[in-house]
Order: C-alpha cells, then sequence, then structure tokens
C-alpha cells in the first residue's frame, strides 16, 4: 500500500493565501451609508423637510423617524437637492408628483383636504357652546324642595303635584298605590 502524500505549503505561502482571502472580505458592509455633513443652514431645512414628508413603507413614520432604506434614499436626495439649491417647496412638489399627496405628513389646505383643517376647530367651537349654553339653561331653572316625608314619602307624590312616572305605570296595570302603602 501506498500513502498519498498532499503537498503542503510553506508558511510564507499560507500568509499570502490568508491575506489574499482576507482582502476579498468588505470592510464595511455594503449597506453601511456614509454620513454626508451640510452647513447648519441647509441641515435645518432638510429636517424641515425630513418631518413633513412621510415614509411610503413604514406605517405613521416620518422619513426623519424611519430606518428604511426608501427614508434613507429619500433623505439623500432631498439633501442633494439642497445642495443644488431648490427650494423646499420645490423639493416637496417633487416627492408629491413621484408618490401622490400622501406622502405628506399633514394634509395641503386647499380642496377636499381643507375639511381635514376646518372640521375639528368647528366641532371644537360647537362643543363649547353647547356646554355653555347648558350651563346657562341649568342656573336659570329654580331647584326644587324634596317632598316632605309626610306628604307621601320617598316613593309618592305631593298632593296637588303631578304623578310621579311609576305612579301612572301602577294606575295603568290597575295597582293601588295607596292601598299598598298604608297595609
Amino acid at each position: 500500500m501506498t500513502a498519498q502524500t498532499t503537498p503542503r505549503l510553506s508558511g510564507v505561502a499560507s500568509l499570502l493565501l490568508a491575506c489574499a482571502v482576507l482582502s476579498l472580505i468588505p470592510v464595511a458592509p455594503a449597506s453601511a451609508q456614509s454620513y454626508e455633513e451640510l452647513p447648519p443652514d441647509l441641515e435645518e431645512r432638510a429636517q424641515g423637510i425630513y418631518s413633513g414628508v412621510m415614509c411610503p413603507q413604514c406605517a405613521g413614520q416620518t422619513i426623519d423617524e424611519s430606518n428604511a432604506p426608501i427614508a434613507e434614499a429619500m433623505r439623500t436626495a432631498i439633501k442633494a437637492q439642497l445642495r443644488n439649491g431648490a427650494s423646499d417647496g420645490a423639493i416637496v412638489d417633487s416627492l408629491v408628483q413621484s408618490y401622490g399627496e400622501g406622502i405628506l405628513a399633514s394634509p395641503p389646505t386647499r380642496g377636499f383636504s381643507l375639511l381635514a383643517w376646518l372640521v375639528p376647530p368647528f366641532a371644537l367651537l360647537l362643543g363649547a357652546a353647547v356646554v355653555l349654553l347648558t350651563i346657562r339653561n341649568m342656573r336659570g331653572r329654580p331647584v326644587t324642595e324634596p317632598a316632605a316625608a309626610g306628604d307621601g314619602g320617598i316613593f309618592g307624590a305631593a298632593p296637588g303635584a303631578p304623578p310621579l312616572p311609576f305612579d301612572l305605570v301602577d294606575r295603568e296595570l290597575g295597582e293601588d298605590t295607596k292601598g299598598t302603602e298604608e297595609r
């Protein structure tokens, strides 16, 4: 029987092979984005736009709050447009053209969406008016005195007073309320 011999690499060749393999591994993940510093005035404008634009992928988050890749891409595009001198309105308009008006964090102040701005304050004013009128109406009524114990007690009506609703029911059923109280 003959034994097979496997060639062994020398120490230098092993080191070169290890360096070659390690050079193929990227240092940073491919998804990592490089942070682009903006001048303070542009950064402030960018933050204002970020907080006014919803993330199309995330439910209820603006692109300022979202970590989704599309939100990062939108922030990068907004920064590039700001560097090129675009106005805030032009940037928002371009986003609305691309994604529709649903991309805006607050509804527009025109057309049917104007109702979203007008109805809540109107409902609040109407509710306040109802509460004030109710309080005013309640203050104008005299407070009724409770019936005296000899005037029919807690459950009976005072003589000359209109009958209580339960007395009317008892009469309709043919029950005598005064006869049951005396027994």
